[in-house]
């Protein structure tokens, strides 16, 4: 690829990046001010059901104290308090610390319990002062702090509490293990100068979505990797916080430009988040259409999250090809985005026809959720023109890697047809299950495929976490997800 063609490519996806269709509500402070609205309805109303038990009272004014509108009480007026509210910075705003929201939602969660017969001594599990004050206080004091405020904390401190292990886990499947080596405080410092240029790059490539990340996040958990991969995670439960895993090879690299990339990923997650569980109407929850990058049943919300967060790394990742100045280091770069993105062709018509079938009142809460399938497609565009630039070779072996994205998602269509679930994804077509539900023939974008039941075994909800899928097409093996 010439410069001249890499730079022009450049100045095009920091064009999209700046229509970026979430920020401007970011920017405004309307997400943060409806999630202060919305979570202070919720926390207010459990904590006065909570006080309601005379042993806990005196625990549930400990709690309430972090929330200045709930002290002194005040919970228990909590529905005559403004509808409205202005938030303050993220690493100040108590609705959108990650310690409290998981005390506040486990309290919730032991609420429901004893509703349904369950000992109220549950609650007491999740009304400790002293072991709350312990997470607070690693959130608000963190180990080193970034030039742009951000806080790092140590993984394996966040792990040492019982309430926020289970985040860890969520995130960080395998930690801990001999793959995580203790930090040091020399791996700190490498840690805060790799980000800190990181985040001063993001400032040249997508000035917006540098502002938008340093407004909403207020804590990496941070750990290093022996392995060159690098862990980058976040969580609605989790709100204002992310994981930030560096591999040694990053940091002995320099590699600013793919951390930026991930750390713009990851703050779409937050602002999506955020943006979404504010709003006064939700999204649906049935899980009814298949992830090309899961391979699995998800929600509209996950797959918009998909739609959105993964064509901005990869907008990112195009704006810094031209200052790569290693070619082999580029061309890995550029097979990387054309492969990552190869899944967005599907994903973006489903996101589109997922906020197709959205009722008014739900789109009229979440208005700009609907241009993201646009904004998206721009963006996947622009890979096409990546595309485009590489050796016939290359351009073969990439639309060949597509072809069988399609014939990967036909094939899971196929096996929730077969077991009796109806899909959303525009590019299905006519479908006919045998007499013995043993096969189906169905057309998917254009082209027939007759896929065989395969073994299944589900290890989530309605397959809502992840389904492995075992088994063979009749021209195609089919690897598992």
């Amino acid at each position: 690829m010439f410069a001249t063609q890499m730079d022009l490519l450049a100045d095009q996806a920091r064009a999209l990046l700046l229509r970026n269709p979430l920020l401007p509500a970011s920017s405004a402070g309307v997400s943060a001010n409806r999630n202060l609205v919305k979570r202070r309805a919720v926390y207010g109303r459990t904590l006065a059901k909570v006080a309601e038990i005379e042993e806990f009272r005196s625990e549930v004014e400990d709690l309430a104290g972090y929330f200045p509108d709930l002290a002194n009480y005040g919970f228990r007026d909590v529905d005559a308090l403004a509808h409205h509210g202005i938030a303050e910075p993220a690493g100040r705003d108590p609705y959108r610390s990650s310690a409290l929201a998981m005390w506040m939602d486990g309290l919730e969660r032991g609420l429901g319990w004893c509703a349904s017969g369950a000992n109220s001594h549950v609650l007491g599990y999740y009304l400790q002062p002293d072991l709350l004050a312990k997470d607070i206080s690693a959130e608000r004091h963190p180990v080193r702090r970034l030039a742009c405020g951000i806080g790092l904390v140590r993984i394996d401190r966040l792990a040492a509490s019982r309430m926020m292990l289970p985040r860890v886990t969520q995130c960080l499947p395998d930690f801990p293990s001999p793959e995580y080596p203790p930090l040091s405080e020399g791996d700190l410092d490498r840690i805060v100068a790799h980000l800190d240029q990181a985040i001063a790059l993001a400032a040249a490539i997508d000035p917006q979505g540098q502002k938008a990340l340093i407004a909403n996040l207020h804590t990496f958990h941070v750990g290093l990797r022996h392995d060159p991969l690098c862990s980058f995670s976040s969580s609605n439960e989790l709100p204002g916080s992310a994981f930030v895993v560096l591999s040694k090879d990053r940091l002995r690299d320099g590699d600013h430009a793919s951390t930026v990339a991930q750390l713009l990923h990851e703050a779409g997650h937050v602002l999506l988040g955020l943006y979404t569980t504010s709003a006064a109407a939700s999204l649906p929850r049935e899980f009814a259409y298949v992830s090309p990058y899961k391979n699995d049943l998800q929600t509209l919300e996950s797959i918009l999250h998909m739609a959105y967060t993964i064509p901005w790394e990869c907008a990112v990742r195009m704006a810094c090809l031209s200052s790569r100045e290693d070619p082999e280091r580029r061309a890995q770069e550029t097979a990387f985005i054309i492969a990552y993105a190869a899944r967005q062709i599907p994903l973006i018509d489903i996101a589109r026809a997922g906020i197709d079938r959205l009722g008014g009142d739900v789109l009229s809460n979440l208005p700009d959720v609907a241009a993201i399938p646009t904004w998206s497609a721009r963006i996947l565009a622009l890979v096409d023109t990546l595309l485009e630039c590489e050796t016939p070779q290359r351009r073969q072996a990439h639309r060949a890697e597509r072809q069988r994205v399609m014939d990967r998602q036909a094939w899971d269509l196929g096996q929730m047809l077969l077991r009796g679930r109806e899909p959303v994804d525009p590019r299905l077509g006519c479908r006919q299950i045998d007499e013995a539900a043993e096969s189906v023939s169905l057309w998917y974008d254009g082209k027939q495929h007759v896929i065989q039941m395969a073994d299944y075994r589900p290890t989530g909800k309605d397959y809502g976490r992840y389904v492995e899928l075992i088994g063979k097409t009749a021209s195609l093996e089919m690897e598992t997800a």
